[in-house]
């Protein structure tokens, strides 16, 4: 899995961690901290220091946008879940903790030993879900489903990105509201973003399906094949739905309420090799229509061509995509593949 890292962030953390646990520094209120007046994180930073799950540093800051190294969050994690460990001092201070959620069961044995390196976001993911619940891998789809990790905006989860400190606090509290049985506000958008990521579709976040055909490949006639790419549930009436803005809304039915319907996005690849141009098997049109359905709505970019042309070797790719009732999708859908009836969706 490819790694990268704030160099600035490596530095200071490296230098702030050299023979000392940095956050057993001497104890101050968060309100004496020179660096959080007035910062957004300024009242939580104070609730968790009262909880005494976090400190600040011996010259009076608490360094709230200094990104939080991996053995900074798990300490957070071990004293703020109230784990008792005998501490030591020096460049390995942070050692009990690791192995005492390692036998936990919190730390898999897959997860970077740089301690003192920045904490990546898809590592926060793993540590705030197995916290909860050990029986979870701790993917990226779990945590944003609990709630635990939300998105850095409406379609990146910035799953190698680094967070700071402060933002580390915002996630600790979630744990502790998990664990204490609390449901967590869920960013729909995240656990949307990472369901493609991880299955190339949505399905599950937006109508409690399971997608069953993103990978497939069919062929049609010689030299001729067709991928689905990933399947995407979009809501028409969601001004802020990212997806929407694929759509051009002058092809959506105006007799049709926005709220009990959903727009459909299926992304194919369609290939065309030497030995299938012009061959007489084939049909110019569109191969590729969602049952039940019968106008394709115009996409204001990546669409896929409406007339499907074999007349040379070439890669269309692209989405077609429909609308559809939300109550004719509780059992799932399928689409006109080649001819075919496939399911596209079930439950």
């Amino acid at each position: 899995m490819r790694k990268r890292f704030s160099v600035l962030g490596m530095t200071v953390l490296c230098a702030i961690s050299v023979g000392y646990d940095v956050m057993n520094s001497s104890a101050q209120s968060a309100s004496q901290f020179k660096d959080t007046y007035q910062h957004w994180a300024e009242s939580s930073i104070q609730n968790a220091v009262q909880k005494k799950y976090v400190d600040g540093y011996e010259d009076g800051t608490f360094k709230p946008d200094a990104p939080i190294s991996r053995a900074e969050f798990i300490k957070m994690v071990a004293v703020a879940t109230g784990e008792k460990v005998n501490k030591i001092d020096g460049d390995g201070w942070f050692q009990p903790y690791v192995n005492l959620l390692k036998s936990q069961g919190i730390i898999p044995a897959e997860f970077p030993e740089r301690y003192n390196e920045p904490l990546q976001r898809y590592e926060m993911s793993i540590l705030s879900v197995r916290s909860v619940d050990k029986t979870l891998k701790g993917s990226m789809v779990d945590s944003t489903k609990m709630g635990l990790i939300h998105g850095v905006s409406r379609t990146d989860l910035d799953v190698y990105g680094t967070s700071t400190r402060a933002q580390a606090i915002t996630i600790i509290e979630r744990i502790l509201a998990a664990k204490n049985g609390e449901k967590l506000p869920v960013d729909k958008y995240a656990a949307s973003a990472a369901e493609i990521a991880e299955t190339g579709s949505n399905v599950g976040t937006m109508l409690g399906l399971k997608a069953r055909e993103v990978g497939t490949e069919w062929s049609y006639g010689t030299g001729v094949t067709v991928k689905l790419n990933q399947l995407i549930i979009a809501d028409p009436s969601d001004p802020d739905d990212p997806y929407m803005k694929l759509i051009d809304m002058d092809s959506f039915d105006v007799e049709l309420e926005k709220p009990e319907n959903v727009v459909v996005l299926a992304n194919f690849t369609i290939k065309v090799e030497e030995m299938g141009v012009n061959n007489g098997d084939l049909h110019p049109y569109q191969l590729l229509t969602l049952l039940d359905q019968t106008d394709q709505m115009l996409l204001a970019e990546q669409q896929l061509k409406r007339w499907i042309r074999f007349d040379e070797p070439q890669i269309q790719t692209g989405f077609v995509a429909f609308s559809r009732l939300k109550s004719s999708t509780t059992s799932g859908f399928s689409f006109d593949i080649l001819g075919k009836k496939v399911p596209m969706a079930t439950k």
